[in-house]
């Protein structure tokens, strides 16, 4: 995120999205301030704590919706999201309010779950029983469409290939073990285009496969 970011000291900064506070965290010494924002204020409980913890000063923590923004427009220097688009509902208006509320010639980093069609289509499912509240990973061509059609330039977008431990993606939300082995099936019976994206393999038992996530830097013009 730093890197695509590259903040500036003075700068104000937006996580989206932020959670307990990580990507904020990491933005904070490099910056004058951050602001994180959560739908979940369990979440942003424990971002306040840790905050207080580490000696973090400059953060400050905001209840709101990505695809509503609560500050006016042209308020921030940089803006980042990670791990979470997938989820969002609306995701033309998360887009848009990032737009929004990002100041002209200033930067915003995305990065989330975005793997190929093929492999798209068969993770759906997984994703779906997993979490039931991930609506839809989009491609890194999908994700530059909406970004270009909200009025951003981007500058890079990449995809970056995982080799993903199965059962530790299920252990992180507690997905039963019947519905985990099933799910497993799922990504281990796939064909064609998906399994050779794919390309699941047991080691020593245990299932992994290929993940991906996209990287992007998005311009909003002067």
């Amino acid at each position: 995120m730093i890197d695509l970011l590259r903040p500036l000291p003075g700068d104000l900064a937006l996580d989206v999205a932020t959670g307990t506070g990580n990507t904020a965290f990491a933005l904070a010494p490099l910056v004058r301030r951050v602001v994180g924002l959560d739908l979940t204020r369990e979440m942003l409980n424990v971002a306040k704590r840790l905050a207080g913890e580490r000696q973090i000063e400059n953060a400050d923590w905001v209840i709101g919706d990505a695809s509503a923004l609560p500050f006016p427009d042209e308020t921030f220097d940089i803006y980042v999201v990670r791990a979470a688009p997938h989820h969002f509902p609306q995701f033309e208006a998360f887009v848009r309010e990032a737009f929004r509320v990002l100041r002209p010639g200033r930067d915003a980093a995305f990065v989330d779950c975005a793997p190929p069609t093929p492999a798209r289509d068969v993770l759906h499912e997984v994703e779906k029983r997993r979490d039931p509240s991930h609506v839809l990973s989009l491609t890194v061509e999908e994700w530059r469409v909406q970004l270009e059609a909200a009025g951003f330039e981007v500058e890079m977008a990449r995809s970056r290939e995982l080799d993903w431990d199965y059962q530790e993606w299920m252990d992180t939300m507690r997905v039963p073990g019947e519905l985990a082995a099933e799910l497993a099936t799922v990504i281990e019976s796939s064909k064609g285009q998906a399994r050779d994206q794919l390309h699941p393999e047991r080691r020593s038992g245990k299932l992994f496969h290929a993940y991906w996530h996209c990287l992007i830097r998005a311009h909003k013009p002067e």
